[in-house]
């Protein structure tokens, strides 16, 4: 994350990236990196894909930043374009792309391990693991709206752009998401913790602590 822009309004910078300034579009390619990184990595798992599929929407914003309408959140913008680029680039499958490609063909994507979280008081490690594995055995557009709420703490609105669906849909989706976890999850190991109303609580506290 860049220290420089860490406690600024990062709208502002995206205006200045806007209005030509160099050194804004590095600043927020910097402060992005890390989260688009690991959203593409758990799209695709090709990191060759990802890199360049990041790069060529960076490439983009700054060739086109003039015509560029008004964003309310940049992260959901680039999240969003990243999303399309990818699924683009993957079609195209740039060179030197085909064979790992091939080789993650079957590969489920937006899974989770536990070792990817850290462990937490709120959290026994019972139930964090009974969690993981309950998250991975939703379907894969259940187990994306999951990251995107709960990791990127986006809006309904925000997710309902990246996914490219209505945000009723996503809200309809998101209900179905917990529904299926509260049934897979065995309801002792919660020791305590409101099983019904601090499931939402729990995912939050979970992916704030993700590696």
């Amino acid at each position: 994350m860049d220290k420089e822009i860490e406690n600024r309004n990062i709208k502002a910078v995206w205006e200045q990236m806007k209005s030509g300034d160099e050194k804004s579009l590095s600043q927020i390619f910097t402060f992005f990196y890390s989260d688009l990184y690991q959203y593409g990595m758990k799209l695709f798992a090709l990191p060759d894909l990802v890199k360049d599929s990041i790069q060529d929407v960076f490439v983009r914003i700054w060739e086109k930043r003039a015509s560029i309408g008004e964003v309310q959140n940049p992260k959901a913008y680039l999240i969003s374009s990243v999303r399309r680029k990818l699924f683009l680039n993957k079609e195209t499958q740039h060179t030197g792309l085909t064979e790992q490609i091939l080789k993650n063909e079957g590969v489920q994507n937006f899974s989770f391990s536990a070792s990817e979280f850290m462990e937490i008081e709120e959290i026994s490690v019972q139930l964090r693991n009974s969690l993981v594995q309950a998250i991975n055995n939703l379907p894969e557009r259940q187990r994306e709206l999951i990251f995107l709420r709960f990791y990127y703490n986006l809006r309904y609105a925000e997710i309902a752009q990246i996914m490219e669906v209505n945000e009723q849909t996503v809200r309809n989706l998101m209900q179905r998401a917990l529904a299926n976890l509260r049934e897979k999850i065995d309801r002792q190991l919660w020791e305590g913790i409101d099983y019904m109303d601090d499931l939402l609580l729990t995912l939050f506290l979970l992916f704030q602590k993700i590696n």
